[in-house]
């Protein structure tokens, strides 16, 4: 399951990210409407706009959105560590304190509950010396889950709608001692049965019927695309025509698997694989970002002047080229259910614009989708969309909210920003 790049938080204990992350007066204020103004206007307005919702104005690394139009990220903060932020819909929340850790967003599922790696930065505290996994809700807060080893990093990349969350955990710092693993809803840490003979495994994605993917590598370094059932059973799916293998990295309730065959070599490329139908690429040099329900995969297909297209394929439609004439490079992010795919795309001089494509190739720039946006503010790229058609994108003040419809926020999204201390949640 991939959410897409998908009650009170109080009584979490989480801290409120500061002001200068939501443009909020304290921990306690929901985001509103930006102004009467912008109230007017989305009654009037097209179903085609956005209202902006500012989330922070620091870099951001890593997003994830839900099907309710909640929001995980990932940021850099002013003491230059990495940390995770999660908007609620009305108010931005640190699952865990940064002031004391630095954490990594790994996923969040459509019941906006997330999945991150830690670790504590005093080396004195306990699960200083790795990254340790973590869960986070509102109705049952922090948990930090079991791992295989103290020492030992972890890794994340998905969490599903049951509560279950697969990655992997290291026996300690080698990258060789990587295990794929799966957490239960119950937190019980379960190490994925490997194949004889195999070496590395990791777990990539998981559906709701609780099927995973994700890769184990043999002894000669190959890798070998992997699917484990409900029952944690494997199915070497094998390196499906890859001569440096296959790693399977997202899966659907149909059972599709998309990954990437001979990745890090000149030769990687995309694969789609279904059970009845084996497995179909769509062409040399393909990426992809994300797999839907409807069996479409998004990517880009790279060049080697760097001159990439946005590309969306199917078994259906076959390669559909996204990339709009006029403009020099174009990128997918992110994809939905309904085949709605957003990026980035550069014009010949260089200006980055964040885009949004139909599963029939009509491209619109964000830009001019905007309601009511503030003197100066330009969107540069699309990070993730949600079913509900929602976007989180990176804009010239930070990363941003697109409401689809309309509804924003009173915070500034342009202006002076103060970066007061985080405020506990009250």
């Amino acid at each position: 399951m991939h959410t897409l790049k998908s009650t009170t938080l109080r009584a979490a204990g989480g801290l409120v990210l500061a002001a200068h992350l939501a443009g909020f007066d304290d921990g306690s204020r929901a985001a509103q409407p930006a102004n009467s103004a912008q109230d007017a206007s989305a009654l009037r307005a097209p179903a085609d706009v956005y209202g902006i919702v500012n989330l922070t104005p620091a870099q951001a690394l890593v997003t994830h959105i839900n099907a309710s139009g909640q929001a995980a990220f990932e940021y850099i903060g002013l003491d230059y560590n990495a940390h995770v932020g999660f908007f609620d819909g009305q108010r931005l929340i640190h699952p865990i304190a940064p002031a004391a850790t630095v954490s990594f967003l790994g996923a969040l599922n459509d019941r906006g509950e997330l999945a991150f790696v830690a670790r504590y930065l005093d080396p004195a505290q306990p699960w200083s010396t790795s990254l340790q996994p973590y869960r986070w809700s509102a109705a049952r807060g922090l948990a930090r889950l079991p791992s295989l080893a103290a020492a030992g990093d972890n890794w994340i990349p998905a969490i599903n709608n049951n509560g279950i969350i697969v990655g992997a955990s290291y026996i300690d710092h080698d990258p060789a001692t990587g295990r794929g693993v799966r957490w239960s809803a119950a937190n019980r840490l379960t190490v994925l049965p490997r194949p004889p003979g195999s070496d590395l495994s990791y777990a990539f994605d998981i559906n709701e019927r609780n099927v995973s993917v994700g890769s184990v590598t043999d002894a000669g370094g190959i890798n070998h695309a992997t699917r484990w059932d409900s029952a944690n059973r494997p199915t070497v799916l094998g390196t499906l025509g890859g001569v440096r293998g296959a790693i399977a990295m997202y899966t659907n309730e149909r059972g599709d698997i998309a990954g990437m065959l001979d990745g890090g070599t000149p030769d990687a490329r995309a694969f789609l694989w279904s059970p009845a139908r084996g497995v179909a690429t769509p062409g040399p040099n393909a990426v992809v970002v994300g797999l839907n329900e409807a069996g479409e995969i998004a990517g880009r297909i790279v060049s080697p002047d760097g001159a990439n297209r946005a590309f969306l394929y199917s078994r259906a439609r076959g390669l559909v080229d996204l990339h709009p004439a006029s403009l020099a490079v174009s990128e997918i992010n992110s994809l939905n259910d309904a085949g709605i795919s957003v990026g980035v795309a550069w014009a010949p001089q260089g200006e980055r614009r964040a885009y949004r494509w139909s599963r029939t190739g009509a491209a619109v720039d964000l830009n001019t989708r905007l309601l009511n946006p503030p003197a100066g503010l330009t969107l540069a790229s699309a990070l993730a969309i949600a079913a509900n058609g929602d976007i989180v994108a990176e804009s010239s003040a930070g990363l941003v909210l697109l409401r689809r419809g309309g509804g924003g926020t009173n915070a500034p999204v342009l202006g002076p920003i103060n970066f007061p201390e985080t405020a506990l949640n009250r």
